[in-house]
């Protein structure tokens, strides 16, 4: 198990979200417009929007065990997922982004073990923040999701 494996997981559950849009395995930087859009954006029901989420590692803290130094040792990783939706009030999209984030932690915490690359007695569950964020030249809902998995080392 390595940060490398966790993070293919946790693109693999988020892409079994319906509707979610776009997933990369990190956050992504461009310089032009075309370029955001093409990493951006998504056609769902006929309308063309920015719908993606991102994985952004964070880092990890060493945990070693006090009772015993022959014990397992830990690494407890850390991962940012960020989603953007562009922001439509006549499309009550506001509401689209809390369903979809909430779809994307309940998905992530369905598979607590992340399919055996973590282990099970430290992976705690979701935390979401929500906010509206200018993301390049779109006015976006922006959902952050912050995830603690842990590895045995």
């Amino acid at each position: 198990m390595t940060q490398a494996t966790i993070r293919a997981r946790i693109k693999t559950v988020i892409d079994t979200v319906s509707n979610k849009g776009q997933t990369h395995d990190y956050f992504r930087w461009v310089i032009d417009e075309s370029e955001f859009l093409d990493i951006a954006a998504t056609t769902i029901s006929t309308v063309k929007q920015v719908r993606v989420w991102l994985i952004d590692y964070v880092g990890f803290a060493a945990e070693t065990p006090w009772i015993s130094r022959s014990a397992n040792a830990r690494r407890v990783h850390t991962f940012i997922l960020h989603g953007y939706l562009g922001l439509d009030d006549s499309a009550e999209t506001a509401k689209t982004m809390a369903v979809l984030a909430e779809a994307v932690c309940d998905a992530l915490d369905a598979d607590a073990t992340l399919n055996s690359s973590a282990t099970s007695s430290s992976r705690v569950p979701c935390q979401l923040d929500m906010a509206d964020v200018m993301w390049y030249s779109k006015l976006c809902h922006h959902a952050t999701i912050a995830l603690a998995v842990a590895e045995i080392v």
